[in-house]
């Protein structure tokens, strides 16, 4: 019998013997599948009632700390300054009047505490130390935002609030002082924030047992258990432990397990208190799918005892068939998972001409052609990022003979001086040099999403945004360009081991359009970006020369990519080759980069004070500005440019039409 159907008729009339305890099987599952329904219903119930207690609980939380901002002792928290971060006063005076609201506010009687008798509250101020707790009277001024929930209440991004689900001995509650010691089992912490003109003000912070929360659950069904499970893995409730284990993040759908001799239904649902709101925790539901149907099963299991000696011929015979029908497949599945090992050269021999035998043959065929797809890919990588070789194959049309017109990012970098130093060095040391530059720099360029279009001498274009969509193009190339920079800095160390000559490097940078694609002959042909846009990002590289910098970028990537770095403008300058003027930044780092380095940022509004000025044919004026920049940063370039611009614009004063343009001296 050659043909596959043929071999499956016959093994299902074998099979058709088992029919009698089939039914018995059946049986059974219907059983247990009207008990999953039971389990389902009594569990949708009790997930929907925890649900609304809980946000029940947040709203009354709401309410009540809404209403006590009235109190005299909370309005204090919510108006206290800090005078010594105006040097009014001093830390120790600060320290005093929170004492002083702490002792207020425990000398007060609140009667939001009792309106819910759920729990215990607190009161933090503003930056996040606490000033009073009902559950410890002693405790205050510790910080409360090392709790996850309550420095959520202190971001604008999380609508200054937070709830978290925690372990009652959670180290970072007693460290704040909101506990007076460990307590048992898992605590329920919701914050909220009163917020003033967009600042948080004073902090409202409940803390409950959650075997309370658990406790207003009232089950429809006996044998169903409830649990909440914390992030830390604070665990609540009374499902067994060993069902936990084997049930938990069994997903929102209901799952079948075994545990504790018994099969269980379970199911897993993240916990929230609002419907966008963070989830707090994660609700396990379960339930002995057993109880309760003993007696049935016991009868079913008799029926299929009767059925045993049938089901046993019957297996004898289908045994002996699907061995040999099986082999085949077997031999197939086995040379698959190898090629899921990345064994690429299995093979099956087809040993018959039905679909089995053409299936083997088809594997075979497969297999040739992924040894063909990875040869290709470990050749390509050697040339491109191996994500952008991964995404070619997966989408062959992004690469067109001749291009097409995209808006792009490209980038050139240089070493500075390299050439000249390489015309009196050692070949090899040269080599070796570059090899080394150009493998850290490729690296980084690869990382930001770039490819490295070609090395043309000590020099390195790359461009941003093709073949694979980048839609922040301009932004990763500047990242890229302050990674090659690190590089440089890394490299230091080994430069001084090695004996090499000190590595620096301009960088330019230019978003615009350009023609990017496969260009060249059906032979021969380079994945490349032309345009004006290219040659601009060029003469930027070229132009860090003038200033004595190491990157510009031209305004249109500025205009991206501001948010997130550090940088300044520069100048107006005519490049080389370009009669309409550039408005060039300098690349300084990223956000927040100037932070510690106050003389650089003096320098920095100093600069742009002289650049106004100069602008304005304030040459005296503008010189004294450029040169208290120079007082605080010596070594600053553009500075020392414009000083120099200054002066002789003092002795010779630019005509009637001059407008600010500087042209550039080099390519």
């Amino acid at each position: 019998m050659r043909s596959l159907r043929g071999k499956f008729l016959l093994a299902f009339v074998a099979f058709a013997l088992l029919a009698i305890g089939g039914m018995t099987l059946a049986a059974e599952g219907i059983l247990r599948e009207r008990a999953r329904a039971h389990a389902r219903v009594s569990f949708t119930a009790a997930r929907a009632q925890l649900v609304r207690s809980l946000k029940l609980r947040y709203e009354t939380f709401v309410a009540v700390s809404d209403l006590s901002y009235v109190l005299p002792g909370i309005r204090d928290v919510a108006s206290m300054t800090d005078e010594a971060d105006f040097g009014l006063g001093t830390d120790s005076d600060d320290r005093d009047k929170l004492q002083d609201l702490h002792e207020n506010l425990s000398a007060a009687d609140f009667g939001w505490s009792k309106a819910t008798e759920r729990g215990f509250f607190a009161v933090a101020d503003y930056k996040g130390r606490l000033v009073y707790s009902s559950a410890a009277s002693a405790g205050f001024g510790g910080d409360v935002k090392r709790v996850r929930a309550i420095a959520e209440a202190y971001d604008e991004k999380q609508g200054f609030a937070g709830a978290m689900l925690v372990r009652g001995d959670d180290p970072e509650l007693a460290r704040a002082g909101l506990l007076g010691g460990p307590r048992p089992g898992a605590l329920l912490v919701f914050a909220r924030a009163t917020v003033l003109a967009g600042v948080p003000r004073a902090v409202f912070i409940q803390i409950t047992d959650a075997r309370r929360v658990l406790d207003e659950v009232a089950l429809g069904e006996a044998g169903t258990a409830l649990a909440l499970v914390a992030p830390d893995g604070a665990v609540e409730g009374n499902v067994p432990d060993p069902v936990l284990h084997v049930g938990f993040g069994s997903g929102s759908e209901p799952r079948a397990v075994d545990a504790l001799g018994a099969h269980w239904l379970v199911q897993t649902n993240p916990l929230s208190w609002g419907e966008e709101s963070t989830p707090i925790a994660s609700i396990v539901l379960a339930r002995n799918l057993d109880v309760g149907l003993a007696v049935l099963l016991a009868g079913a299991r008799r029926l299929l005892l009767l059925s045993g000696g049938l089901l046993g011929v019957a297996l004898l015979l289908a045994v002996s068939l699907s061995r040999r029908l099986a082999r085949p497949i077997v031999e197939l599945e086995s040379a698959a998972q190898r090629v899921a090992g990345g064994d690429l050269n299995a093979a099956v021999e087809p040993t018959s001409g039905d679909e089995i035998g053409r299936l083997a043959r088809a594997f075979n065929q497969m297999t040739e052609g992924l040894r063909e797809r990875e040869r290709i890919k470990l050749m390509f990588k050697r040339y491109l990022a191996p994500d952008v070789v991964d995404y070619l194959l997966v989408h062959p049309e992004a690469v067109k003979l001749g291009g097409e017109r995209k808006t792009l990012t490209v980038m050139f970098s240089d070493l500075a001086g390299f050439t000249s130093m390489s015309e009196n060095s050692d070949p090899a040391l040269v080599v070796q040099i570059l090899n080394t530059y150009f493998s850290k720099v490729s690296e980084r360029i690869s990382a930001r999403g770039g490819v490295v279009d070609k090395y043309i001498g000590d020099a390195v274009m790359s461009f941003f945004g093709a073949p694979v969509p980048l839609e922040n193009h301009a932004l990763q190339a500047c990242l890229a360009a302050l990674d090659h920079l690190d590089a440089l800095d890394e490299l230091g160390p080994l430069s001084q081991k090695e004996a090499w000559p000190e590595l620096s490097a301009r960088i330019g940078i230019n978003t615009g359009e350009v023609i990017v694609g496969n260009i060249g002959g059906e032979q021969s042909q380079d994945y490349t970006v032309i345009g004006d846009s290219v040659n601009l990002a060029s003469r930027l590289e070229g132009a860090n020369k003038e200033y004595g910098t190491r990157a510009l970028v031209s305004e249109s990537v500025w205009v991206l990519a501001q948010h997130a770095l550090e940088g300044r403008e520069l100048d107006l300058i005519r490049l080389s080759g370009r009669q309409k003027p550039v408005r060039v930044y300098e690349l300084i780092g990223l956000k927040g980069a100037l932070e510690s380095d106050p003389k650089r940022r003096l320098m920095l509004r100093e600069f742009a004070e002289g650049l106004a000025l100069y602008r304005a044919r304030e040459f005296q004026h503008a010189l004294s500005a450029f040169e208290r920049a120079l007082a605080a940063v010596p070594r600053d370039g553009p500075s020392r440019a414009y000083c120099e611009r200054s002066r002789r614009y003092l002795v010779e004063p630019p005509d009637a039409e001059w407008d600010g343009v500087y042209s550039a001296k080099s390519k």
